[in-house]
């Protein structure tokens, strides 16, 4: 009877281990294999905030299983005017082949950086970045001026309309000029509202900007500044547009001690201004996109 029991206890100890085996690999199988398109999760928000600038464009110092993870993981909701319009047109272009991509991350070409984008949906790839360009409202908008995403109770609306009914983990919106000639207390009204909706939707990442470093305007660069200074006080994820304006090649470019947009990027190929800076911007967002996947920047 002893030796039975003895023999009971063992199976199941036996049993309890295989089925430890078992669960841990699903985990392992569910970590690795990124989040599809059908189902995004919560993106990974770094607990002390995060900050891509000038110094976050070299895609070659992005291990390859980030890349593939950011690609795996978001379905971005992007609400802009022309300016923003650079973000779109750099990843583009960096999709297709240009700006110098070939035989970094993955070694194998412009198809490592694989773009799909579409107006007030998301789009169905399942090997790229997916990106629901503009607020669906009774229409597709896609020239979204501030009180279209959040200066107004219109807009918050409209946002949380899209939030509700589209499959997005990531929304962000860009500015125009408006940081030229808007208020501390107008320019803190964006950082609340973006708080704001932060709170109400914990399960989406809400990425904050700066305007264009286009304006020798001081007011356009305090704006910016207070934005930069909320964002790491208030451990927010920012994409500094306008310090990505003005740098090229190491070089920050200044008028009056006020840092504007570098002269390499002066032009109007696109959006008002170069492809290279669509393509420096490009580059950085998908900096963005694998630290929030997961990497941790090294």
């Amino acid at each position: 009877m002893i030796a039975s029991r003895q023999r009971i206890r063992r199976l199941a100890v036996l049993c309890l281990f295989c089925l430890s085996l078992f669960l841990a690999g699903c985990t392992a199988s569910q970590d690795n294999g990124g989040i599809g398109n059908d189902d995004p999760g919560t993106p990974v928000t770094p607990s002390s905030g995060l900050t891509v600038d000038h110094n976050c464009t070299d895609l070659s110092r992005i291990p390859a299983y980030w890349i593939q993870q950011a690609k795996a993981q978001f379905n971005l909701h992007y609400a802009h005017t022309s300016h923003g319009s650079q973000i779109v047109t750099g990843l583009q272009r960096l999709s297709s082949g240009a700006g110098g991509v070939v035989g970094t991350a993955l070694q194998s070409g412009a198809g490592n950086y694989r773009f799909y984008h579409d107006y007030c949906r998301v789009p169905s790839g399942q090997d790229g970045m997916r990106m629901m360009d503009g607020q669906q409202m009774d229409y597709c908008e896609t020239y979204v001026t501030p009180e279209l995403y959040w200066e107004s109770d219109f807009g918050m609306n409209t946002t949380r309309s899209v939030l509700n009914g589209f499959n997005v983990n990531v929304s962000l919106w860009a500015w125009c000029s408006q940081l030229d000639y808007y208020s501390r207390a107008e320019a803190q009204l964006y950082l609340d509202r973006m708080a704001q909706l932060e709170s109400e939707y914990p399960h989406v990442t809400f990425i904050y900007m700066t305007g264009n470093a286009q304006s020798a305007e001081i007011n356009r660069y305090e704006r910016n500044q207070q934005i930069r200074d909320y964002c790491s006080h208030n451990n927010k994820i920012l994409f500094d547009f306008a310090d990505l304006d003005c740098w090229y090649q190491g070089e920050q470019h200044q008028e009056n001690g006020i840092p504007m947009e570098h002269p390499r990027y002066y032009g109007d190929e696109a959006d008002h201004t170069t492809y290279a800076s669509c393509e420096n911007k490009a580059r950085a967002f998908w900096w963005l996109m694998a630290r929030l996947a997961g990497w941790d920047g090294q």
